[in-house]
């Protein structure tokens, strides 16, 4: 069913991929420090399922139209960056939060309570939502299908077993690895935060969206001087 040999290659470049910096662990980081590791993990399994999304797109012809045509390309880029700002907008601007009140509330079975501390926009689906958005304006991930793929499938065994099982691989790599981070980062914010800092926080991640955005955009442009 599956080429072994070619297996370990798409895992071990699929973790790297993973555990480098970019809009989804930045967002992962984000949530973790904001909201602690169990409200993070709406979104992680938004980004996870926007890479099965991703995966299908990739491995049929919109993936290859997309990355055949600049136009298009350029377009999905230009979507992303977008989007990267106006994460960065609204984190820049979110109310400070009080990370140890509200995991108290939470522990105490204060439900609704605690719905309201963490606001409309940090909600389970709207963070489930956030992610699987993130990954579908992120025209890296489908170049990383693209190119990746065709090296770690077997063309001596079937082709759609091989896709699904990469695709469904990556995207349960993806939630280890995030998940590893939220843990790490709550419980170090649960430690460390204060009251005080958590405007800092908001802002801080903001810039950090703006600057993912620059960094994308800004190589972009120059290309098309």
């Amino acid at each position: 069913m599956i080429n072994l040999s070619l297996y370990w290659i798409f895992l071990v470049a699929s973790v790297s991929t993973i555990m480098s910096p970019g809009p989804g662990v930045l967002m992962v980081v984000t949530n973790a420090v904001r909201l602690g590791f169990w409200r993070t993990v709406p979104g992680i399994m938004g980004c996870a399922a926007g890479t099965l999304v991703v995966a299908g797109i990739s491995v049929t012809g919109l993936g290859v139209v997309i990355a055949a045509s600049d136009t298009l390309y350029t377009i999905v880029k230009c979507c992303g960056i977008v989007f990267l700002l106006y994460l960065g907008w609204k984190k820049f601007r979110s109310k400070p939060f009080v990370f140890k009140a509200l995991d108290n509330r939470i522990e105490k079975g204060a439900r609704g309570a605690s719905l309201r501390a963490v606001g409309r926009e940090d909600r389970p689906a709207r963070l489930f939502y956030e992610g699987v958005l993130l990954q579908l304006s992120n025209p890296a991930l489908i170049i990383f299908y693209l190119s990746l793929f065709p090296q770690c499938i077997d063309s001596m065994l079937a082709y759609w077993p091989q896709v699904v099982i990469l695709a469904v691989n990556y995207s349960l790599i993806l939630l280890v690895v995030h998940s590893g981070y939220a843990v790490l980062i709550s419980s170090a914010a649960e430690r460390f935060l204060t009251d005080s800092a958590s405007v800092w926080i908001n802002r801080i991640s903001g810039a950090a969206y703006w600057l993912l955005a620059l960094g994308f955009g800004i190589p972009m442009m120059l290309g098309k001087l």
